[in-house]
Parts: structure tokens; sequence; C-alpha cells
């Protein structure tokens, strides 16, 4: 079972998407914002974090870029997961911040999809 850590500041999003991945064999935890978020990694051990890009305090850019050192020590892959415009996504996966992204508002079957293509690939 594939371990998911959603990030994202809204509650309603947080809600329905580790409901639906919970469903879909994911054991999903997720952190209201982006503070904590390396304490959870953590003790949660995740295979894949879920980034929202957009929130209060600490963008999911900055979050990105503190979570790129982390990702050697925790072995996680980070999917950007956003209503951003996917050329910036795109961007940031090319400069390394994660390995893959999500527009949200897609499908969530798709979602499943691209967390599983994203876990077992190599880095």
């Amino acid at each position: 079972m594939k371990k998911v850590l959603l990030v994202d500041d809204n509650q309603l999003v947080g809600k329905l998407a580790s409901t639906y991945l919970g469903k879909h064999g994911f054991d999903v935890e997720v952190c209201q914002g982006p503070f904590g978020v390396l304490n959870r990694v953590r003790s949660f051990g995740p295979d894949v974090i879920l980034l929202d890009i957009n929130m209060p305090g600490l963008s999911g850019v900055r979050l990105a870029e503190l979570l790129k050192d982390a990702r050697v020590l925790h072995g996680f892959k980070v999917i950007l997961f956003s209503s951003e415009d996917a050329n910036m996504q795109a961007g940031m996966v090319k400069e390394g911040l994660a390995q893959n992204y999500f527009i949200k508002g897609g499908s969530l079957d798709g979602l499943c999809e691209v967390i599983k293509e994203t876990a077992c690939a190599s880095v």
C-alpha cells in the first residue's frame, strides 16, 4: 500500500481526495497547510507527497524547495496538486522541485494513476 501525504490548506479538497484515495488502496494522511510537513514526513514516511502550490504563509513552491533536500533522506516523490497553469507546474518538474504534477479538477482516477506511476518511477 502506497503512503500519500496530501498537503493542502483547503479542508474540503483534503477530505474528498483522502477519502477517494483511501478507497482505492492508498494510506493517506492530510496536512492542513504547509507548516509541519517535515515532521509529518519523518513520522508517516510517505512514498508520495501531493503538494498544493497556493497556500498562505509558505507557498508550495518554497515548500517544494525545502523538501528537495529531504527527498534524498526520506525517498519520497513530490506530485504538484494544484489548479495552477500546467506550464508552470511542468516547469517546476523540469527544475527538479517535483517529479510530476496533476491539475486539480481532473479525474480522480487519473490522480490515482499519476500517484502509482510516480511512486514506481526511479529518480
